[in-house]
């Protein structure tokens, strides 16, 4: 064991032979075959017609493509390169008889981790008993429900999600008192449907957006995803251009990049464009760990939120060692998971910061 943030770069740039069947190359320009089958005849000319309008019945049925069997490179599978990073990441620790947390801040030159990270916590459907758990809980960002089902859960005009965002600013003095007290950040992820209602009218969007932030003022709002395009180059432009229409309102709400900010290199072309407010960094899909420490600070060294997220059906052990990224990179926050239950991810999530803050306090104060 060196470091881990060797080791880590190591296993990320690794590739496995597979074997693969692609269509077989067409012939170069100038090939003596491509030539001979320029050179159609008067009577090949006249009968290519007919020979096309043949059905199969006559005989005429055309000859599957050609293909070939193929050896190529290619990099490890991502679900590989973010279990073994995390694997190297522990071992590390482990050698050093230190956090993982103190591992990521001694080798990327940060502060010694000494606080927590703010908890942003997710639910599936039942978004109204996810929510009252969220609340009770005193999490900083909720509640992150599923939009699936654009009649059921954010309704033909919206009114659906408007109604539910209403009636999280009214249940959240409801449950936890003083409204001003607890001021958790209401984030609404809608995959897209906002586009999909609205045909990508960015004007119309826009609209729709005014209507949530007013609907959930006092309370900060990010709303995530707010339409799906078809390229990265396409969504960085629509939500580049939807965050200017923002600003020029005057409007508060934070946009935030999910869909097509799946790689630490598309994370950068949203960083570059200052497209978003606020990018979720999906741990799994950016493979190795070590590529979600460099977004985080890539973010924050741009002022954009880091969100360090995944998936809610992570392992308890992926979990454990996102809080410790947290810990030492400090984004803006960290999604509670496993799990859409919201009391599992959050009490893990918690119990794990808490730990690791107290056991770096402690052995802080012996070294010194």
């Amino acid at each position: 064991l060196t470091s881990f943030r060797d080791l880590a770069a190591e296993v990320n740039v690794l590739v496995e032979a597979v074997e693969i069947t692609q269509p077989v190359s067409p012939p170069e320009p100038g090939d003596e075959s491509q030539a001979k089958a320029a050179k159609l005849s008067r009577r090949d000319l006249l009968t290519a017609p007919a020979r096309l309008l043949r059905t199969p019945d006559e005989g005429a049925r055309l000859a599957p493509a050609p293909t070939e069997q193929v050896t190529i490179d290619r990099p490890l599978h991502t679900a590989i390169r973010y279990g073994v990073s995390q694997a190297l990441l522990g071992a590390v620790a482990l050698s050093r008889g230190t956090t993982m947390a103190e591992v990521v801040a001694e080798e990327y030159g940060l502060p010694l981790p000494g606080q927590p990270v703010p908890i942003h916590a997710q639910c599936g459907a039942d978004r109204y008993a996810g929510a009252d758990k969220m609340i009770a809980r005193r999490v900083d960002s909720l509640p992150h429900t599923l939009v699936d089902n654009i009649p059921e859960h954010l309704g033909e005009d919206g009114q659906v999600l408007a109604r539910y965002a209403r009636w999280l600013r009214e249940r959240i003095p409801q449950l936890a008192g003083d409204a001003y007290a607890y001021r958790p950040t209401i984030h609404l992820d809608v995959h897209g449907a906002l586009g999909r209602i609205y045909e990508n009218d960015l004007g119309k969007i826009l609209g729709y957006l005014y209507r949530l932030e007013a609907a959930v003022s006092p309370y900060p709002l990010r709303v995530e995803s707010p339409v799906i395009m078809d390229t990265r180059e396409a969504q960085i432009d629509a939500m580049q251009t939807l965050r200017e229409y923002v600003r020029l309102r005057k409007m508060k709400v934070g946009l935030v990049a999910d869909e097509w900010a799946n790689t630490l290199d598309d994370i950068q072309a949203f960083i570059a464009a200052q497209a978003v407010d606020m990018i979720q960094i999906k741990m799994p899909d950016l493979g190795s760990v070590h590529n979600s420490i460099e977004a985080v600070l890539a973010c924050k060294a741009e002022r954009i939120g880091a969100f360090l997220g995944g998936s809610c059906a992570e392992t308890d052990l992926s979990a454990r060692v996102a809080v410790h990224i947290a810990l030492a990179t400090q984004p803006n926050m960290i999604m509670a998971k496993p799990g859409m239950g919201v009391d599992e991810g959050v009490t893990l999530v918690r119990n794990v910061m808490a730990r690791t803050l107290a056991w770096i306090k402690v052995r802080n104060k012996e070294t010194h």
